[in-house]
């Protein structure tokens, strides 16, 4: 029996060609701004629900287990916690054979090789799960970079595999557009305006927005980045120019979070996954007896010390974030596999804070002077870390953070030239 499907497509393509121009555009538009919104709504309601899941096992684990371990071993339940932590996450990256890739890492993918992908879902939701429960130093952005990006990808196949599949006529305006969508789209597709992208990414972002507003309404809200107040610029005394010894502070933090990579890469380097999960689990562990503040991403940690770093001291202020940065880097190098941006803001806040406890200077100040070093110098990318600082500090704020990590971003480049 003949093959029907040359001639089904030949029908497809006659229709389109009969289709008048402006019938098959808005066609065509309504079919890709449908699948941008519900990849968006997708993508944004299993990123929260990804995360709700994590604060779950946190939850249960320092809630719970932290709790019902008995004298004396409660007073190093840290170490007994982040200690079987490391056993965890180093099995689980043995039987899965992969670990989380960074941020850095998912974005050079999807520049490369035009997409992401995930090798296995339920391995990499145990990686991603496993070090935040078990109180690592990083933040949630690595796993929920990739699993947005695989998704991202997973619709952007879809929509091919639905619309260009069966049109084969290069006029078309579904084979244009993707042309021009696609990542990996040739030269021809280059002439193609770019606004269908910027469209398509927009209605991505509400789509994004929704998915995450209904799985707040379904589990409440999940906790945020605090917000800082205003500086208040009227209000400096003559003690704000002690607050720029930030700046500089900032840089200082970065380069020892270059050398505890550095140590960091040597000591896992020659270890397997068991061990160096293991070493990292005994590390935290054994810090966080001393210094709580290391646990963790430091997004729950940073509201603390709004209320809490006038009692801690410049000194306990400094060796947390200190100790945090280096652990941060052990995390990544052992199989903790997370985000660094979260930990950044912790340190960079606890840095700020330091500064005004030993010099007087205004808190607010000092903590935008900071934390904004600390990032812009960390990432090398000024607006990028901006753009996340907008996430809590005000408007009124915003240019001393932009002018910190412009100057962190410069430091970062003369240390690098």
């Amino acid at each position: 029996m003949p093959d029907e499907r040359p001639q089904a497509r030949e029908r497809i393509i006659d229709a389109a060609g009969k289709a008048p121009r402006g019938v098959a555009l808005l066609r065509v538009s309504l079919v890709l701004l449908l699948w941008a919104l519900l990849a968006g709504v997708v993508v944004g309601a299993g990123c929260l629900a990804t995360l709700k899941v994590a604060d779950l096992l946190q939850a249960v684990v320092w809630d719970g287990l932290a709790r019902a371990l008995p004298q004396p071993a409660a007073a190093v339940a840290p170490a007994l916690l982040c200690t079987l932590g490391g056993v965890l996450v180093g099995v689980a990256t043995s039987r899965a054979g992969f670990s989380l890739d960074t941020l850095d890492v998912v974005v050079g993918k999807c520049r490369n090789e035009g997409g992401y992908r995930v090798g296995s879902w339920p391995w990499a939701l145990a990686l991603f799960a496993l070090p935040i429960a078990f109180g690592g130093a990083v933040g949630p952005e690595a796993g929920v970079s990739g699993f947005t990006a695989a998704l991202g990808t997973m619709a952007m196949h879809g929509m091919r595999r639905s619309g260009v599949a069966a049109v084969r006529d290069a006029s078309h305006p579904l084979a244009a557009a993707w042309r021009a969508l696609s990542p990996a789209a040739g030269d021809e597709g280059r002439r193609y305006t770019r606004r269908p992208r910027i469209l398509l990414w927009s209605m991505a972002a509400v789509g994004f927005v929704l998915g995450a507003l209904g799985i707040s309404r379904l589990f409440g809200p999940g906790a945020g980045l605090p917000r800082f107040e205003g500086i208040n610029y009227l209000g400096l005394d003559a003690s704000a120019p002690w607050a720029l010894l930030a700046l500089p502070l900032g840089w200082a933090l970065t380069r020892l979070a270059g050398l505890a990579d550095g140590l960091a890469k040597r000591a896992c380097g020659r270890m397997g996954a068991v061990s160096r999960a293991v070493l990292c689990g005994v590390a935290l562990g054994l810090a966080a007896v001393a210094l709580p503040g290391v646990l963790f991403s430091g997004q729950s940690g940073t509201r603390e010390l709004l209320g809490a770093w006038q009692g801690m001291g410049a000194g306990l202020l400094l060796a947390t974030c200190m100790a945090k940065l280096a652990l941060t880097q052990l995390c990544v190098e052992a199989g903790w596999v997370g985000g660094e941006f979260f930990p950044l803001i912790f340190c960079g806040v606890a840095a700020g804070y330091a500064v005004a406890a030993i010099t007087g200077s205004d808190p607010m100040l000092s903590v935008a002077l900071s934390t904004g070093a600390l990032v812009g110098a960390a990432t090398g990318k000024w607006l990028l870390a901006t753009c996340v600082l907008a996430l809590c500090f005000p408007p009124a704020s915003l240019p001393v953070v932009a002018l910190a990590t412009m100057l962190g971003t410069r430091a970062r480049g003369r240390r690098h030239g």
